[in-house]
């Protein structure tokens, strides 16, 4: 059970790493603002929420898995001690 939630959570840390590098292209656009474009914007925007939802998902099924690794084993998951190990 415990793999599959931290598959899960590799999965939707892999898309927010996605996101962040989708992100990237948008610092050119400061050197020619007038070529920004509404559909440019709203991509920047779905971009955006993408990556909050993707990382609150990573970061708080993190303390779901602890939790459950608590509840049944009494300690926290070993191999989740970091905030950025899967």
């Amino acid at each position: 059970m415990y793999m599959l939630l931290r598959v899960v959570r590799g999965l939707f840390g892999f898309i927010f790493a996605l996101q962040i590098v989708g992100l990237i292209p948008v610092l050119s656009w400061f050197s020619d603002p007038s070529a920004i474009t509404g559909a440019m914007l709203a991509k920047v925007i779905i971009k955006l929420i993408a990556l909050a939802l993707t990382g609150c998902v990573f970061i708080y099924s993190r303390k779901a898995i602890n939790a459950l690794h608590t509840k049944f084993k009494g300690e926290p998951h070993p191999s989740l001690l970091g905030t950025w190990s899967l």
